[in-house]
């Protein structure tokens, strides 16, 4: 088991991560608390019960809301689904919500958290390998609109995280692939060595092999929180973050949410991002190539192949949060470890780097 102190200006909690950890020592803290309970009905049974049970026994009111993960439910009437409860059951400012479940989940809880009277407290126990180094650390809530994804939220920090490995043994291949990507875009951002142990145990990670993990998983929350403490609400160095979303929030919307995963876009944004910066920042070919070698490795052959409408997904990054004004903003690399944030590079250079065949 490790433990990582998340320190904000907004709020210090810590983040748990190992191998059975979801026990009642873990949350005593928030004892006598009214508790609402998030929760993806496709949880495993057994964990479902456990969740339910150490929730309920320490609560002095508990009830619980079932939610399906999709993209189509992070929207405004699962928000009110939520909200609803809380308000139509007395629920005081001093209540606490708990999302179980993947980074849907996790975002939309966050969000009714910050917005039920003007903010309570949340925990998160992520049940996805890419909700546990992504939508749990960092206080980033929200949910989706038609036009966009997370273009409704708030910053707002939870009051503890817990990652527990055992959750991830359910895991299906897909799943476990689309956590890769955020860990290696971790790595990629922040820590050439990361990279190049990630490269060197890339196969015994898509075996799940439980010890390679938990060092992944605790390494890439790590290079998250430093990168959060500097900057909570993201107006600096937290840009960087975002490597491989513009191009991959575009894939989602493209793909209308169901055709590719967050996980998936990010990859294949990632490698977009990368013959980007070959273009623009004349990062190094052989470097290049070894950043599409290993986020080409979690990804099928189908999605390498896939071939897009290069104007068309150029247009749908134009409704991207992370625009300024007019401008598109990109986080390229001048060399692992080495990013940058690029403002509005010329229309043909983005045109030529969707090309990932």
């Amino acid at each position: 088991m490790k433990e990582i102190s998340i320190s904000t200006a907004s709020k210090n909690y810590s983040v748990i991560v190992g191998s059975g950890i979801l026990t009642v020592d873990n949350v005593k803290e928030f004892y006598g608390r009214e508790i609402l309970l998030v929760i993806d009905p496709n949880i495993e049974m057994s964990v479902k019960e456990k969740s339910i049970g150490i929730l309920q026994d320490m609560s002095s009111k508990f009830l619980k809301i079932e939610i399906e993960a999709s993209e189509i439910n992070k929207s405004n009437s699962s928000l009110g689904l939520i909200h609803d409860t809380l308000i139509e059951n007395n629920y005081s400012r001093d209540c606490i919500l708990f999302a179980l479940g993947g980074g849907i989940i996790c975002d939309l809880t966050g969000f009714a958290a910050a917005t039920y009277q003007r903010g309570v407290d949340f925990v998160l126990i992520p049940s996805t390998l890419l909700s546990q180094v992504d939508a749990s650390v960092g206080g980033k809530t929200a949910i989706n609109h038609p036009k966009g994804k997370n273009m409704i939220g708030a910053f707002h920090q939870p009051s503890k995280v817990l990652s527990d490995t055992n959750l991830l043994l359910s895991l299906n291949d897909k799943q476990i692939r689309e956590g890769l990507a955020e860990i290696i875009k971790h790595a990629l951002i922040i820590d050439d060595g990361f990279f190049d142990w990630l490269s060197e145990n890339i196969d015994a990670l898509l075996k799940s092999d439980q010890e390679k993990l938990l060092e992944a998983i605790a390494r890439s929350i790590e290079i998250k929180s430093e990168v959060v403490a500097k900057d909570e609400t993201e107006q600096g160095v937290r840009k960087w973050l975002n490597l491989g979303h513009t191009f991959g929030h575009a894939i989602e919307l493209y793909g209308e949410y169901r055709d590719f995963s967050h996980g998936e876009s990010v990859a294949l944004g990632a490698i977009m991002a990368t013959n980007l910066s070959e273009r623009v920042l004349n990062l190094d070919k052989k470097e290049g190539q070894k950043i599409r070698k290993l986020f080409s490795s979690i990804l099928t052959e189908e999605l390498l192949n896939t071939s897009f409408d290069e104007n068309k997904l150029l247009q749908l990054m134009s409704s991207d949060k992370k625009r300024k004004g007019n401008d598109l903003n990109f986080i390229l690399m001048n060399k692992i470890g080495d990013p940058q944030i690029v403002s509005s590079p010329e229309k043909l250079h983005i045109l030529e780097s969707i090309k990932i065949s």
